[in-house]
């Protein structure tokens, strides 16, 4: 897991931006928060990414207009224990697929 930090200035979209760069990749965020931090506003977010998608990522961040830095460190332990309550609060998807088929079945 790797901690990523993006300062930003708040305009229409950029948060939307920063998002959706990790979106399109089909990667969990396990932890989101944006606030004010400064003359700018700060995205934090927890992915669970290797090397080249580190890079990809911040080609893709750097290359918003509005985006000022962008920092990638370890995790706060509030990043992990947000990601380890998140993992516990859903079941998997295969084990409602399969109850939902099979309960199909028997109809």
């Amino acid at each position: 897991m790797h901690a990523f930090h993006i300062h930003y200035r708040n305009t229409q979209g950029t948060l939307m931006r920063i998002l959706t760069a990790v979106s399109r990749r089909g990667i969990e965020m396990p932890f989101v928060q944006a606030s004010a931090s400064g003359h700018g506003h700060r995205a934090s977010l927890l992915l669970d990414v290797n090397t080249k998608q580190i890079g990809q990522l911040c080609r893709d961040w750097y290359a918003i207009v509005d985006v000022m830095d962008v920092s990638v460190g370890v995790p706060t332990p509030e990043m992990l224990d947000s990601a380890a309550g998140l993992a516990g609060a859903h079941p998997p998807a295969s084990a409602g697929a399969g109850h939902n088929s099979a309960s199909a079945a028997m109809a």
